[in-house]
């Protein structure tokens, strides 16, 4: 009987490997930012859905210089891992930004670099609204 319910628990866990994590719906993101001796907040709101391995939706960034919006592009999920990218308007052109991390129960993990060299990755963490 004891091999018979570890094997459902091992099944159970695979299959939920195999079908992703659930990801899909609203997540908040807060960080704090110091820029010229002044603290921002910068506030992200992932809105995500997956179909299969495939990651759609789109980001709301709320910071004092305005909002923008992105939508999700090449997102992609594997088990508990995501990864997608966003193209972004700002004062100085489009730019791209990768993010890509771990779907922890109510607990998205990762971090955010900008493609082409510019920055170091970012942390983040957001919470399932």
């Amino acid at each position: 009987m004891k091999t018979l319910v570890a094997a459902f628990v091992l099944l159970l866990v695979s299959l939920s490997a195999a079908f992703g994590a659930d990801i899909d719906g609203k997540w908040k993101s807060e960080r704090k930012m110091e820029r010229d001796g002044n603290t921002m907040t910068i506030i992200i709101v992932f809105d995500l859905k997956a179909e299969g391995s495939k990651l759609t939706g789109k980001l709301k960034i709320t910071s004092p210089r305005g909002d923008r919006e992105a939508d999700v592009a090449d997102g992609k999920l594997d088990g508990n891992k995501f990864s997608f990218s966003t193209v972004t308007e700002g004062p100085n052109g489009s730019m791209t930004t990768k993010y890509e991390g771990t779907v922890d129960g109510e607990t998205l993990k990762g971090t955010s670099v900008r493609v082409g060299g510019q920055g170091e990755p970012r942390p983040f963490e957001a919470k399932k609204q």
